[in-house]
C-alpha cells in the first residue's frame, strides 16, 4: 500500500491508515498517520477507502476500492469471490479482469486495469549493487499449512545452513505459526539470517534464487527475472523448478544458480503473462481511476450486505 500512499501524497491528498489488531500498529513508519479506531476512521469521512484484501467495512464513508494483495494465480483456484463490497476493482491485468467481468452485469461496480501498486516499489528500486562472496538464497513461505513448505523443508534448510556454500535469507508470512517462526529464528548464524517482512523488497533484489511454495512472494521474484525453486506448488509452471521432497532441495538450488536457456526464457516470459503494467506507475493509474469515478458523479448502489457488515462490526467492535 505504500506506493499508493506516496502517489497520493504527491497529488496533495491526505492519507490515513486503519490497522486492525494491536500488533499491526507497529507496522507504521515515521510520518505515516494512524486513523485511530473505527469511529475515528468514520469521522475522518474519506473520499476513498483502499483495501488490499477482499473485505472492507461498508459503514466507513467513501468509494470502496480493492487493489488486491497479490497477482492473480491458482493458489486457491481461479474463481474470484465478488461479494458486493466494492465500488471499484483495480486489477493487475486481463486474467483478473476477465474473472470479474462475469459479475459486471450486476451494475454496481466498475473494473479498471491499472497494474498492482505494490510492484511500483519493487520495479523502481535500484538494482542491488553490492557484491556478495557467496550466493544469496532467499526462503519465503505462505502461512496456510496445506500450502506451506516451511515445516517440511525446515530440517533440510537447517542442514544446508550449517554448510558455508550459500548465505540463507529467511522471511516468513506475518501470519505464520509462531512455533515455526521461532524455529527458523533459532537457525540464525553465520550462514543464515532471519528478516521481518518489512525487508522483503530489499531481499528480493539481494537474492539470486528464492525457495518457496505457494506464496505470492515467488511471483514478485519472477518479475525480477530470477530463478525460483518451489516445494509442491499447486500449479507448477515452466518458469519454476518444482520439487516434491525436501531431499531434492540442494540439487534444485544448484540448478537454479545455473539455469538452462529454456528456464531463463520461461522466466522472462512470466512477467508479461501476469501483468502488462511493469513500468512502476500502477499507483498513479489507480488514483486516476478513482478520480475519474468520483468526478463522474458516482453513487453507491451496492447491495446492503447486512450480514457481512454485521460480522465486520463485531470484529471491529463497532456497535453504533
Amino acid at each position: 500500500m505504500r506506493p499508493l500512499q506516496s502517489a497520493a501524497l504527491k497529488r496533495g491528498y491526505q492519507v490515513r491508515w486503519l490497522l486492525v489488531g494491536n500488533a499491526s500498529k507497529n507496522l507504521l513508519e515515521p510520518g505515516e498517520v494512524d486513523a485511530g479506531d473505527i469511529e475515528a476512521a468514520i469521522a475522518y469521512d474519506p473520499q476513498a477507502v483502499f483495501a488490499p484484501g477482499d473485505q472492507v467495512p461498508g459503514f466507513i464513508p467513501g468509494l470502496k476500492v480493492q487493489v488486491f494483495h497479490g497477482l492473480n494465480e491458482d493458489k486457491r483456484g481461479n474463481i474470484y469471490p465478488e461479494r458486493g463490497l466494492f465500488d471499484l476493482f483495480c486489477t493487475e491485468g486481463p486474467i483478473r479482469t476477465a474473472m470479474l467481468k462475469a459479475h459486471e452485469k450486476r451494475g454496481y461496480f466498475r473494473i479498471r486495469e491499472t497494474g498492482w501498486p505494490k510492484l511500483d516499489a519493487l520495479l523502481t528500486k535500484p538494482k542491488e549493487s553490492r557484491h556478495y562472496e557467496r550466493p544469496q538464497i532467499l526462503f519465503g513461505s505462505t502461512f496456510t499449512p496445506r500450502l506451506s513448505g516451511a515445516e517440511a523443508l525446515y530440517p533440510e534448510i537447517k542442514r544446508l545452513s550449517q554448510k558455508s556454500q550459500w548465505q540463507w535469507l529467511v522471511t516468513l508470512h506475518p501470519k505464520m505459526a509462531r512455533e515455526t517462526v521461532e524455529k527458523y529464528r533459532a537457525l540464525e548464524g553465520e550462514n543464515l539470517s532471519f528478516f521481518d517482512t518489512g525487508s522483503v523488497i530489499d531481499l528480493l533484489h539481494r537474492a539470486e534464487v528464492i525457495v518457496s511454495d505457494n506464496s505470492s512472494i515467488l511471483q514478485e521474484f519472477l518479475l525480477l527475472n530470477k530463478p525460483v525453486v518451489t516445494y509442491r506448488n499447486r500449479a507448477p509452471q515452466a518458469c519454476m523448478i518444482d520439487i516434491t521432497e525436501a531431499g531434492q532441495l540442494e540439487d534444485a538450488v544448484r540448478q537454479a544458480l545455473n539455469p538452462t536457456a529454456a528456464l531463463r526464457k520461461a522466466i522472462e516470459a512470466y512477467g508479461p503473462s501476469m501483468t502488462p503494467f511493469l513500468d512502476g506507475r500502477s499507483s498513479d493509474r489507480v488514483l486516476d481511476a478513482v478520480e475519474e469515478m468520483i468526478q463522474s458523479g458516482w453513487k453507491d448502489t451496492k447491495p446492503a450486505n447486512l450480514w457481512r457488515n454485521f460480522r465486520m462490526r463485531q470484529r471491529l467492535n463497532y456497535k453504533k
